[in-house]
C-alpha cells in the first residue's frame, strides 16, 4: 500500500501540499495527521475516500508511540512524507509552561519523531520534505522559540539527508519566511512585534516551489526572494549587526514589545 503522509494537513501550507499531490499516480491513501479530529474529517469530505485521518497531538509521546503501533499494523510504503505541523508562541504575558513549550514540541520534536517513526516505511527513491522557515537562519529576538525550533528541524534535515544518502532517500528542508495562513491571525490581547510583513507570501506558493525543488532533489528551498536574501545576509554579515536588522528592522514594533516585558 503506497501512502503520502502529511503533518498539519488540516490548514495552510500541510492543504496546499495535499492539494498538489491528491492525484499523484499509484497513491492509495493520503494519512492526513493532526489532533484534531474533525478538521481531519473535514479533509476526507473535501477531498474523497482516500483521506485516511490520523488524530496524533505531536506533543504527547503515547500519541506518538501509537502511531507508531499503527505504523506497524498497516506496514506502508511511505512514498513522501511532508511534515509542515507547526505553532508560534504567543505574544503576551503569563503564557503557561506548557503553552510556551508546544512550539518546540510540535515544530521540532513532534515532526522529528515523524521522521524517526516514518523512515523504516521510506525506500530508494521516495522523499522527506520537512518545512522549516527562514526564521531558522539566525536568533530571532520576539520570536525566540519559533526560531530555534526551525534552526533544529533544519539542521536535522541536512543531517538527515545525508545520512539517508545511500538508501537512496531523498530529504529536503523548505524555509519560507512570512506565510499569509492562520498562524498570523492574532489574538486582541497579543503585543505583536511585527506588524508589517515583509514579503509575506502565500502557502499555495511555498507549497508548489517546495515540492517542484523536493522532485529535483534539493537540500534547502527558498520559496521567494526575501528567503535568498535573508539566507546570505546571515551568511555574509557579522553577527551584532544581523541581531539588530531583527530587532529593529524586521520587527517595527520592537520597542513596545519588549517594554511588555514578553518572553518568547
Amino acid at each position: 500500500m503506497n501512502v503520502i503522509i502529511i503533518t498539519g494537513a488540516a490548514g495552510g501550507i500541510g492543504k496546499e501540499f495535499l492539494k498538489l499531490l491528491k492525484d499523484e499516480p499509484g497513491i492509495d491513501e493520503f494519512w492526513v495527521v493532526g489532533r484534531t479530529e474533525g478538521k481531519l474529517l473535514k479533509l476526507k469530505e473535501e477531498f474523497g475516500d482516500k483521506i485516511v485521518p490520523v488524530t496524533v497531538d505531536l506533543t504527547k509521546d503515547e500519541d506518538l508511540l501509537g502511531f507508531q503501533d499503527y505504523l506497524k499494523e498497516k506496514n506502508p510504503t511511505i512514498k513522501w512524507l511532508i511534515n509542515c505541523a507547526g505553532t508560534r508562541a504567543l505574544y503576551k504575558k503569563d503564557v503557561s509552561l506548557p503553552r510556551m513549550l508546544a512550539t518546540i514540541r510540535t515544530n521540532c520534536v513532534g515532526n522529528i519523531a515523524m521522521c524517526y517513526a516514518c523512515i523504516p516505511y521510506i525506500g530508494r527513491g521516495d522523499h522527506i520534505l520537512n518545512v522549516a522557515s527562514a526564521a531558522a537562519f539566525q536568533p530571532l529576538p520576539s520570536n525566540n522559540s519559533y526560531a530555534a525550533s526551525k534552526t533544529a528541524m533544519k539542521f536535522f534535515s541536512l543531517g538527515l539527508r545525508t545520512e539517508l544518502k545511500s538508501r537512496g532517500i531523498q530529504v529536503t528542508c523548505s524555509c519560507p519566511a512570512w506565510v499569509s495562513t492562520e498562524l498570523m491571525t492574532f489574538e486582541p490581547d497579543e503585543i505583536v512585534p511585527i506588524k508589517k510583513l515583509p514579503g509575506v507570501t502565500t502557502a499555495d506558493r511555498v507549497a508548489k516551489k517546495s515540492l517542484r525543488q523536493a522532485r529535483r532533489g534539493k537540500a534547502i528551498v527558498f520559496p521567494t526572494l526575501k528567503c535568498h536574501v535573508d539566507y546570505y545576509i546571515t551568511k555574509l554579515a557579522p553577527h551584532f549587526f544581523i541581531q539588530w536588522y531583527a530587532a529593529h528592522v524586521e520587527a517595527d514594533n520592537f520597542k513596545e514589545f519588549i517594554e511588555s516585558g514578553i518572553i518568547t
